[in-house]
């Protein structure tokens, strides 16, 4: 009987033992996964201009989806980093891969902050190849600040402002897509087919537009699309900038969302 109980118990440990030791392989084996799906984008943020940076300055770098046109793109990684030194200043995004979608276009953006003023951005899209995640990436940023040193500034009001670019995509030249808007507020302007008119809200940097009404002119299919994506960033906006005689439309974060150039 005593031998009988001992090799119960002996039988007994060593099922234990080999279900602990599945238990501490499937554990291991968990962070595996994880550690698989996160990838880093390495790069540099560079400007042309040689001037030091203010203390208070940040760097803020994202990684966009900007799949579709007509909505805001949605941020994948970002990273912000305070004590920036002169251009070239390096980043790097980590980020679950797994949160990649296939045929999906993404792009890189950076801006460079000093408090609520935005120093520079990116005016042209940087896009991010997913099966490239081992290159090194370097995102051209101009400066749009406002130049305090000029006796006439160039301001937002009283000008007609003609669009270059919209979510970085480009334009159809003929088109002719502008915005003017007085100081009283009044917006007035053509999307490329339709006129429109509505009020903005200025204070400052901040700019938003109110409700957007419009003609009901048809025109090519092309047309119309510009059209609808143009007064989309309008709904979008909400602070703006000027620099050489281009108008940037910001949306949340600063995110570029139109380029216009000065047209009057």
């Amino acid at each position: 009987m005593l031998i009988g109980k001992a090799r119960i118990i002996a039988a007994s440990l060593i099922g234990l033992a080999v279900l602990g030791g599945s238990a501490m392989i499937l554990s291991s084996t968990m962070p595996t996964q994880s550690i698989a799906s996160e990838k880093t984008i390495r790069g540099t943020v560079m400007y042309r201009e040689r001037i030091a940076l203010p203390p208070e300055a940040t760097l803020n770098v994202q990684l966009l989806d900007v799949s579709l046109a007509d909505a805001p793109a949605q941020v994948i990684a970002e990273q912000q980093l305070s004590n920036i030194p002169s251009a070239p200043i390096p980043f790097e995004l980590k980020f679950d891969s797994s949160k990649l979608v296939a045929k999906h276009t993404y792009a890189l953006q950076a801006r460079i902050s000093a408090g609520d003023t935005l120093w520079f951005i990116n005016d042209t899209r940087h896009e991010f190849n997913p099966e490239k995640f081992d290159s090194a990436y370097e995102i051209r940023v101009v400066n749009v600040r406002k130049n305090t040193n000029l006796q006439t500034p160039l301001t937002l009001e009283n000008h007609e402002w003609l669009t270059e670019d919209i979510r970085g995509a480009g334009v159809i030249d003929f088109a002719q897509t502008t915005l003017s808007i007085s100081p009283s507020g009044e917006v007035s302007g053509s999307g490329g087919c339709n006129r429109y008119f509505g009020k903005a809200t200025i204070t400052g940097e901040a700019l938003n537009f109110g409700t957007i009404g419009s003609t009901f002119m048809q025109c090519p299919p092309a047309l119309m699309d510009q059209e609808t994506k143009f007064l989309d960033v309008l709904k979008q906006t909400r602070q703006f900038s000027i620099n050489n005689g281009k108008l940037y439309l910001l949306g949340d974060n600063g995110l570029e969302l139109a380029r216009l150039a000065n047209n009057s």
